[in-house]
């Protein structure tokens, strides 16, 4: 059994942290500059809040946690965040 899931399971929660839908975004991670679509990042829900591993090198790419009733997010591992409207080709 594997330890963590695809990213779908934290898009609705990340998408509430940053105030914008994220179902179609990317990320770039900051260590080893792959560019994928956060459906592909390595979740963690085993872990004080949400943990985004880059599925290319494993780096630490994003945290989410609840503090006080707010959901936070630390983007440290995103050297970019893009969102892309309908109908515009993907990066990269």
């Amino acid at each position: 059994m594997s330890d963590h899931v695809d990213g779908n399971a934290v898009i609705g929660a990340l998408s509430l942290a940053l105030g914008t839908d994220l179902a179609q975004g990317w990320l770039e991670c900051a260590g080893c500059g792959d560019n994928h679509e956060i459906a592909r990042t390595l979740v963690y829900l085993r872990c004080p809040g949400m943990v985004l591993r880059c599925p290319g090198c494993g780096d630490v790419e994003v945290v989410v946690v609840e503090i006080r009733h707010r959901l936070t997010a630390t983007l440290s591992g995103v050297a970019a965040l893009r969102t892309r409207p309908a109908g515009e080709p993907a990066p990269g």
